[in-house]
């Protein structure tokens, strides 16, 4: 399943890119982001123009049981691997469940681009998609299920906008 998100972030691009690779951002966002509750730098590697990263994220669970089986906390926790690219003010991720279980079924990948819309904003486009491979007789549970993860994912970048904002107008202008 693919799909697209746009944000409109109250920062210049070149506020954005300093905000998102500002090693205080992590922090910052878990403090203030209400869905995340376990936000872990794991590997930040500048190269130029290139920036790598691995950032562990564990967003509150969606769903507490499946049938009678809790679900437990973990199965919803993720590595990101990105790569933001400087010069082209993009950033292509990958994002992997820790569950090895659910790491096996679920691919989310994409593409952020930033770009100036004048007026000291920023755009931001996310391209991605979502697919759970699954036995064929759960094909139709497969679509449900990446429809609402895909929900739940774009709830964390909606509720990363204000933080980012805040961030932008409180630690990245006044230095």
């Amino acid at each position: 399943m693919r799909f697209e998100s746009r944000h409109r972030i109250q920062g210049t691009v070149d506020e954005v890119e300093r905000a998102l690779l500002d090693e205080r951002y992590f922090e910052f966002l878990l403090k203030h982001h209400g869905v995340l509750l376990e936000l872990q730098p794991l590997e930040v590697k500048p190269d130029g123009d290139v920036v790598r990263r691995r950032v562990r994220y564990r967003p509150k669970p969606v769903i507490e049981k499946i049938g009678p089986k809790t679900v437990p906390p973990e199965w919803f926790a993720f590595i990101e691997t990105s790569t933001y690219d400087k010069r082209r003010k993009e950033l292509t991720f990958e994002n992997v469940p820790t569950s090895n279980k659910i790491s096996k079924m679920l691919v989310n990948t994409g593409t952020m681009r930033f770009r100036d819309v004048g007026g000291g904003q920023t755009e931001r486009v996310m391209d991605g998609e979502i697919a759970l491979k699954l036995p064929f007789l759960l094909k139709p549970l497969g679509l449900i299920a990446e429809k609402v993860i895909q929900a739940e994912g774009l709830k964390i970048l909606d509720n990363e906008v204000p933080v980012l904002n805040r961030f932008i107008a409180e630690v990245i202008r006044p230095g």
